[in-house]
């Protein structure tokens, strides 16, 4: 058995080329202005009473007579007895023999008085207003 060669054939392959198509998208933004607003602001002013109570204090001065001895080596201190400030006041007193004497005190009282007060004042506040503007 004889095998058969065939001739060699040529094969030719033929290429058809096809256009393809693509498409592209590009985004992009615009500044567009649908609408303005306006924006004003004012001022007003008020007259206001104020009042209130101020406190302040007075002081009374009083001075009593004492005229007593007082021991040697031993003087009164300044003292408080309720609302009264004491204050001792000592006098030296040259006799054949010497002695003190608490010639007075000083009382002092504190007084507190109220009064009232009133004061006008301007307030300011401010106001602002919008307004839309379609266009």
């Amino acid at each position: 058995m004889t095998k058969k060669i065939a001739p060699h054939e040529e094969v030719t392959e033929q290429h058809e080329a096809i256009p393809l198509a693509e498409e592209q998208a590009e985004v992009s933004t615009q500044r567009v202005v649908d609408r303005r607003i306006r924006i004003s602001r004012s001022t007003t002013t008020a007259e206001k009473l104020l009042e209130t109570e101020l406190w302040h204090e007075e002081v009374k001065i009083e001075h009593i007579e004492k005229n007593e001895p007082v021991e040697e080596g031993y003087f009164p201190q300044v003292r408080q007895e309720g609302d009264v400030l004491i204050v001792p006041v000592i006098e030296e007193q040259v006799e054949i023999i010497r002695h003190y004497i608490l010639k007075e005190e000083v009382h002092i009282h504190k007084l507190k008085k109220s009064e009232q007060f009133q004061q006008k004042v301007t307030l300011r506040s401010q106001e602002i207003e919008i307004n839309k503007e379609d266009t």
